[in-house]
């Protein structure tokens, strides 16, 4: 009877501790973008505004919070398409203490500007240096996750924030996590490097992260409790 209290114990514990990792939470974030971009909460049933920058050599820093289990943090960008453009930023969550880089495996992209037809019936390129709106950057969500369009983000060697030997045309950006990298889109075809300049990767870009830990994080939790449990009963 004792082994069935603690095993029923430890299971609820769990089950609170999955709950609450999944409510609301409060963020700090940190992030620039080159050119412009604007950073939302939300899901495809809608995005709320953090805030946005067009002046990429500033970076803002923002306190949020995420609503709800199924959120996401989204980054819609614009580029000149002329010096350069990349994406880096430090996102922390402050209510369970875990950090989100750029850089990481985490992020995905969408190359929205690969898909103005279906998306508004525009042809050609997306205007240079013009920000999406809200309701086009929550279309461009609905149609990636509709038709499974999300793709890994595009990185390259050493092109990261590091202090000593920083080979960007950015340089070390004190406020951001060393350990961030620069991301982008990297279109078939275009340059090795996406950061390299005057190329258009199909942008706009849309980059998304679930802002609570993936269902494998939630699955070791899982595996963990599960552990301490039969080794209670072995006993």
């Amino acid at each position: 009877m004792m082994r069935m209290n603690f095993r029923s114990g430890m299971l609820v514990m769990g089950l609170a501790a999955m709950s609450a990792m999944a409510s609301a939470s409060n963020w700090t974030a940190k992030i620039t973008v080159d050119n412009a971009y604007n950073l939302y909460t939300g899901n495809n049933t809608g995005i709320n505004l953090v805030g946005g920058d067009g002046w990429w050599p500033s970076v803002e820093s923002y306190n949020f919070t995420s609503f709800n289990a199924s959120d996401y943090l989204y980054v819609s960008t614009a580029s000149d398409l002329s010096v350069a453009q990349g994406f880096l930023g430090e996102f922390v969550n402050t209510t369970h203490n875990f950090t989100l880089l750029t850089g990481s495996s985490s992020w995905q992209v969408f190359d929205a500007g690969a898909y103005l037809m279906p998306l508004f019936g525009m042809s050609g390129a997306w205007p240079t240096g013009v920000m999406p709106t809200n309701a086009q950057t929550l279309a461009a969500i609905q149609y990636a996750d509709a038709n499974n369009l999300w793709k890994a983000t595009s990185k390259f060697q050493n092109w990261d924030n590091r202090v000593a030997g920083n080979v960007t045309v950015w340089g070390h950006l004190s406020p951001i996590n060393p350990n961030a990298e620069w991301i982008w889109h990297r279109k078939a075809g275009g340059p090795p490097n996406p950061f390299q300049p005057g190329f258009n990767h199909d942008e706009f870009l849309v980059f998304r992260v679930q802002a609570v830990p993936e269902p494998a994080t939630m699955a070791v939790l899982g595996i963990g409790l599960a552990a301490m449990i039969r080794r209670r009963r072995a006993k």
